[in-house]
């Protein structure tokens, strides 16, 4: 039996792939091998054996696995780093994705012969990163959180872009539209922006069913249709799904964590999320090995290598010269090993794969962009995503202090000891519990707290480096709190906006000053 042909997979193959995504994720524990290059590895050795009925169709990557991937994404990023990064994830998910896809298509027309339309298409499709596999690493090793941001942000918000750029393509090489420089900016900003509004939108009106739910399993529930009901309801009305997506992801994974939801069903949220995430990842990556056409990459040698230098020259043309602008333009300094992996880490998955597979066989050139795509994943996915590590460590990112580390557990402790002594508070505001229960819990985490605090006091005075970090998160929590009271100041009247803008400008100049003292430390 086959369920929706075409969108869901047969459910013996579906348990099969699951089987093999536990047996190489067991096997992983004991060889120095990232998760996902393991699993393409695996899906070229099923393929190898013949099996032709493992579908890996564009439907099933976009409506299925795509807004859970998204949303899972974005919950998880922390909405302060991400205002802190805001330009250099923009610059390189919007001007540099664009910039990237131009050169490849001009590359690649250049260095054979498909026309320059399909070959910029060829850039469009290609160049939207998924660095899943790179993520992953950051977090065993322990790379700063502002680059880890940058890095997955990226990701997020160049899928849109290349998306929407993919279509606009792809309607002038049919033959469909004409080419208008400023109408296709228009309708870029109009898909884009109309996507964010939705996802608001939605993440708003969830965000209120939420506040007045106190039940973990419904609010999963309610989580899910926000991530599928956002990447429809855009669609539907032709604006960024995937925008939709990450900015009901972002809204409720930041809003929605801290004020509508107890700390049962934030862990509850973020605990099945991540486990849909990871199926839905051990999946793609396996068929997309299953898929890669590894007979016909050899036939083509030239047009594959052909396609992997354009992409790589193309990533370093954009990522290098932007980054350095950015320098030169603010007192934000990315760091230039920040760069280097910046670069290197931009892997090439499942999107490219998902809007190939839309595509028309009898489109022409179709064979030729079918190996370009399989190919320049191939090599990302493997070559790359087997060199991030080492690059890390030879540029010595990571320096990870055992006193800092220390000093985490106890920061982790001490935020899990607040939420129990709140809940244990709520309980008993509720009549859950009886005062002599209440009593002998509050006593009892009150004591640890105190330990705990003292502990604390103890390692900041003991440890300068500790502290003086401590002593800039504080600041730039102040710093943004005073942004806030500024610009709702400014809604409310209070003051003009000439002023808002000159007191905002100062907080920004001081903000960047506190960036700028910890990248020199770095």
């Amino acid at each position: 039996m086959v369920l929706a042909p075409g969108i869901l997979i047969p459910e013996i193959q579906f348990l099969i792939l699951l089987i093999l995504a536990v047996i190489v994720a067991i096997v992983v524990k004991y060889i120095k091998l990232p998760y996902t290059i393991a699993l393409v590895i695996a899906g070229i050795l099923v393929g190898l054996t013949g099996i032709e009925e493992i579908e890996l169709s564009r439907e099933l990557i976009f409506f299925i696995f795509l807004p859970a991937l998204l949303f899972e994404g974005s919950i998880h990023i922390d909405l302060d780093q991400l205002r802190g990064n805001a330009k250099i994830i923009l610059t390189l998910a919007f001007i540099g994705l664009v910039l990237s896809a131009f050169i490849v298509g001009i590359l690649i027309h250049e260095l054979t012969d498909i026309p320059l339309i399909f070959s910029l298409l060829f850039g469009a499709m290609i160049m939207p990163t998924d660095p899943v596999s790179v993520l992953a690493l950051f977090k065993k090793m322990g790379v700063s959180k502002e680059l880890t941001t940058i890095v997955e942000g990226e990701s997020l918000f160049n899928d849109g872009t290349g998306i929407v750029l993919f279509e606009v393509l792809l309607a002038l090489a049919l033959g469909e539209a004409q080419f208008n420089p400023i109408a296709t900016l228009l309708n870029l900003g109009y898909v884009v922006i109309g996507g964010i509004g939705i996802g608001l939108i939605l993440g708003y009106v969830a965000y209120g069913v939420l506040k007045h739910i106190d039940d973990h399993l419904i609010e999963v529930l309610i989580t899910g249709i926000l991530a599928y009901g956002s990447f429809i309801v855009a669609e539907s009305i032709h604006v960024s799904g995937v925008m939709g997506v990450v900015a009901a992801g972002l809204f409720i994974g930041n809003r929605g964590t801290q004020f509508a939801m107890s700390p049962t069903t934030r862990i509850s949220i973020l605990t099945s999320w991540e486990i849909a995430a990871f199926i839905i990842n051990s999946i793609i990556f396996l068929l997309i090995g299953v898929r890669i056409p590894l007979g016909n990459l050899y036939e083509s040698a030239f047009l594959v290598l052909s396609a992997i230098s354009a992409v790589i020259l193309a990533r370093i043309l954009s990522v290098y010269p932007l980054l350095s602008l950015l320098n030169l333009r603010s007192k934000i300094k990315i760091p230039l090993k920040w760069q280097h992996v910046i670069n290197w880490g931009g892997l090439h998955g499942s999107i490219p794969i998902a809007l190939f597979l839309g595509l028309n066989p009898e489109m022409p050139h179709w064979n030729e962009i079918s190996v370009m795509v399989f190919g320049v994943v191939l090599f990302s996915l493997i070559v790359q995503g087997l060199t991030v590590e080492p690059l890390i460590k030879r540029l010595k990112i990571v320096t990870v202090r055992p006193e800092e580390v220390e000093y985490e557990r106890i920061m982790a402790r001490k935020i899990s000891i607040q939420r129990a002594r709140e809940t244990v508070k709520r309980l008993y505001s509720r009549k859950e519990i009886p005062y002599n229960v209440y009593r002998e819990l509050k006593d009892l985490y009150e004591k640890e707290a105190d330990e705990l605090k003292t502990l604390t006091s103890k390692k900041l005075e003991k440890e300068r480096v500790l502290r003086e970090k401590q002593l800039k998160i504080a600041k730039r929590k102040i710093l943004d709190a005073q942004k806030s009271s500024v610009l709702e100041s400014m809604r409310k009247g209070l003051i003009s906006e000439d002023v808002a803008s000159e007191l905002i400008r100062d907080l920004d100049s001081e903000i960047d000053s506190l960036r700028e003292w910890k990248d020199s430390r770095e």
